[in-house]
């Protein structure tokens, strides 16, 4: 990727950067801090898209950019990671082993080895349910994730319920 560095006195400097396709992106970094982006696409002499930063903003956008808070899964990691862990949506039923316990007294990833990571009950979703507060009821459906084994654990264990 190439880019040009160009002093704008009194305001600031410039950098442009060519991407694909005829692209370029423009950086202005203002003497007062502010930045504004523009991209300029193919021939065209006018920007398609102008952005204005405050210098913080600017910062913030920085570090996502440069990956210092966020780094993604190489993608042959995320194959890897999504070939072992499976997600199931699971129905309790009356008289099911966990019916009317909390998470935690059923000891369900002591035993199984799979996660209770939300509960859907009714109109209403349990994202990350606490397992000492959060009693498992007949009828609620439960997000389990877990290894293909873990789920079937699960499965075994809880007894009355159904995918």
């Amino acid at each position: 990727m190439a880019f040009r560095e160009t002093d704008l006195p009194g305001v600031g400097k410039r950098y442009t950067f060519e991407l694909e396709e005829g692209v370029e992106l423009t950086l202005v970094i203002h003497n007062t801090g502010r930045r504004e982006l523009y991209i300029i696409e193919g021939e065209e002499e006018e920007p398609t898209c102008v952005i204005s930063l405050t210098e913080e903003q600017a910062k913030e956008l920085g570090f996502l950019l440069a990956g210092t808070t966020y780094q993604p899964i190489a993608p042959e990691k995320m194959e890897v990671i999504l070939k072992e862990m499976v997600m199931e949506w699971v129905k309790v039923k009356e008289g099911a082993n966990i019916a009317n316990r909390t998470i935690a007294d059923a000891q369900i990833r002591k035993r199984t080895g799979a996660s209770i990571v939300a509960i859907i009950r009714g109109e209403d979703m349990i994202v990350s349910p606490d397992p000492y507060e959060t009693t498992i009821t007949p009828g609620d459906v439960l997000v389990v994730v877990g290894t293909r084994q873990h789920i079937k654990s699960f499965l075994d264990y809880c007894g009355s319920c159904s995918t």
